[in-house]
């Protein structure tokens, strides 16, 4: 009897773990109208996919102004073709940008270029994880492209010496 007990018991905890990682997992905010707002401009509720980078692109679909729902592709080549080999997808919310201002040059097609743009300093918790703490960077010179890095140290954030991640509004 004890062992059956014991095993109702984990039954019942592994499915109400499994409910939780699925929510915090996927963003549920509600809608403000708009993204975030980098600088003077206030990025879109909308769906924005970067770039390819080092075999990953990253594509953010903001859901208000402090929520995204972010998803990582992992491609088996430098290029990004054909299919992902690899998805992960989780809420990035409570996104804060601040006031700390950054120019850098931009990277594009493999090389760092002669273009600087001047974007801000950001933070984001994890829905999955609200301790580990994602240190952002965003440069928007409109509602529809946008320049990202990311880091989960500030001091890696802060090191990045150009513009990584180009998103354009799909």
């Amino acid at each position: 009897i004890p062992i059956i007990m014991l095993s109702l018991v984990l039954l019942s905890c592994a499915k109400k773990d499994e409910k939780t990682t699925t929510d915090v997992y996927t963003c549920t905010g509600t809608s403000s109208g708009s993204g975030p707002t980098i600088g003077s401009v206030a990025l879109e509720e909308a769906t924005y996919l970067s770039t390819c980078f080092q075999s990953r692109k990253l594509q953010l679909e903001f859901k208000n102004s402090t929520e995204a729902q972010y998803t990582s592709y992992t491609y088996g080549d430098t290029s990004c073709s054909g299919t992902a080999t690899d998805t992960a997808s989780m809420c990035m919310n409570a996104i804060t940008v601040s006031s700390t201002a950054v120019t850098k040059p931009t990277y594009v097609n493999g090389a760092q270029t002669n273009d600087n743009a001047t974007g801000y300093n950001a933070t984001a918790a994890w829905g999955h994880d609200s301790t580990e703490t994602a240190y952002l960077q965003f440069s928007a010179d409109n509602a529809s492209v946008f320049w990202f890095n990311q880091s989960d140290t500030e001091s890696g954030r802060d090191s990045n010496s150009v513009w990584i991640f180009k998103f354009t509004k799909q």
